[in-house]
């Protein structure tokens, strides 16, 4: 009997390991942030196959930036870089859906699809409040993007906070 006991907490002790671990990686993983992907993938694809919106984007930003309180460089779904590269992009927050963990989507200048976990925040405040990114190699780097196939689920992976060494 106290033989089965200490196999049944075990075992116990096993599956609670296993819930738990699985509780961990949920967020990144949810059926909710896959259809927010797949649906701000299609968004994207949509703009960047028009180019009369790219290029009705660009000529918009254009026209802010004499504007001193303008981010003549960043819209609602696009973000130009300074050498002229851009992203059209997506970005959810946990703060604005608390069943999504931050994610950030885009298509770049350069036919890649780019994704990242870095918190922007709502509405993109906390890259307003940074410099404009020379070129696109800068922005992927400071905002540990990765790039992806742009369907594919690899997108949900976790890019920031990096890994410590």
């Amino acid at each position: 009997m106290k033989r089965l006991l200490i196999i049944a907490g075990v075992f116990g002790l096993v599956i609670a390991v296993v819930v738990i671990a699985m509780g961990v990686r949920a967020p990144l993983r949810s059926s909710e942030r896959r259809a927010w992907k797949d649906n701000a993938i299609d968004k994207i694809s949509s703009s960047v196959s028009d180019p009369a919106w790219v290029k009705g984007e660009l000529a918009a930003l254009k026209k802010r930036t004499g504007n001193e309180d303008s981010d003549g460089w960043l819209s609602d779904r696009l973000i130009v870089m300074r050498n002229g590269d851009w992203l059209v992009y997506a970005n959810v927050c946990r703060k604005e859906d608390r069943r999504l963990h931050d994610l950030f989507l885009g298509l770049g200048s350069d036919g890649r699809w780019y994704y990242s976990t870095y918190h922007f925040c709502k509405g993109m405040i906390v890259l307003r409040m940074e410099e404009q990114s020379s070129d696109l190699a800068a922005f992927s780097k400071t905002y540990y993007l990765h790039q992806f196939d742009g369907h594919s689920d690899d997108c949900l992976q976790k890019t920031w906070p990096p890994a410590s060494r």
